[in-house]
């Protein structure tokens, strides 16, 4: 069983018709069965802000319109997974020394340790977590307010949403299960930096990249190739050695141009994570490779 197949849901339904993956720039959409292509309806600069301490959309008509543009209203329930930008929750790894052995009671010391790291209020918040070797404990955190901002528009649009996922846990479903590595996701203004080791998720940053250079302003390299080289130093004086690689993710057409400059500033191998939209692709294989394979195509 992979990561994402352990925790993909803060709640938990049958599997979805549909899945959506939502950033600033807009929110892309396929069927989670064959036949399966990607649409893409584009949203106004503005009209999305990710964020898990305020108000994340300005216009809830516009996105309810560009939902309604992707999935054309029809009778019935129709469910759908949301794959949300990452910096509109929060993805945590908590280390403990035990655990209790009663659900209940590992949520309360998870809501615990969360209270010294996120912005917002942890007990009002949706709180999902998955026990890894170790007792390295991934969790997905949001306050209800925001995951119920997001899921309005769907509702609104007549589709009932289910699991909800920030989309750099998704992606990692299109990454190699041994070896250690870094992944840098950039999406909506933000920096997601994972590292995985054996298939364990052992860290998990969202860095919120500067104004400058979030409105193309300023070079965003200086900014990600200090970000992503702190992470590699501290993974290496923990472990003792490097990395094997580091994976972009949603880098788009300066994917080339990142890869070379970090290749040679961090000295680890570096690949384009190839999917435009992977949180999407990454939740659509989790669910069936075939259907994967035939939205990247």
């Amino acid at each position: 069983m992979s990561l994402l197949d352990s925790i993909q849901a803060i709640f938990q339904d049958p599997p979805p018709e549909y899945a959506f993956e939502i950033s600033a720039d807009g929110i892309a959409m396929s069927r989670t069965r064959l036949p399966a292509t990607t649409q893409f309806a584009s949203l106004a600069p503005g009209v999305l802000t990710p964020s898990p301490v305020k108000e994340n959309i300005a216009d809830v008509a516009a996105v309810t319109a560009a939902i309604r543009k992707l999935v054309p209203a029809t009778g019935g329930r129709r469910t759908c997974a949301l794959i949300l930008p990452d910096n509109a929750m929060r993805l945590a790894v908590l280390e403990f020394d035990n655990l209790p052995e009663k659900a209940e009671e590992r949520m309360a010391l998870v809501r615990f340790r969360l209270k010294k790291t996120v912005p917002f209020d942890v007990d009002a918040a949706a709180v999902s977590f998955q026990v890894q070797a170790g007792n390295k404990v991934v969790v997905a955190v949001a306050p209800a307010e925001v995951i119920a901002q997001y899921e309005a528009p769907f509702r609104a649009a007549g589709l009932q949403p289910g699991v909800v996922i920030p989309a750099a846990l998704a992606l990692l479903e299109l990454l190699p299960t041994s070896g250690s590595y870094l992944v840098a996701h950039q999406n909506s203004g933000a920096l997601a930096v994972l590292v995985v080791g054996n298939g364990i998720l052992t860290l998990s940053r969202s860095l919120e990249l500067n104004s400058e250079v979030a409105n193309g302003t300023a070079d965003p390299l200086d900014e990600i190739v200090s970000d992503l080289y702190a992470t590699r130093v501290y993974v290496e004086d923990q472990a003792g050695t490097r990395p094997d690689r580091l994976y972009l993710a949603g880098f788009g057409t300066e994917s080339q141009m990142f890869l070379a400059r970090l290749s040679k500033e961090l000295d680890v191998q570096v690949e384009v994570v190839p999917e435009e939209n992977p949180g999407l692709a990454g939740y659509l294989r989790s669910l069936s490779p075939s259907v994967a394979r035939k939205v990247a195509a």
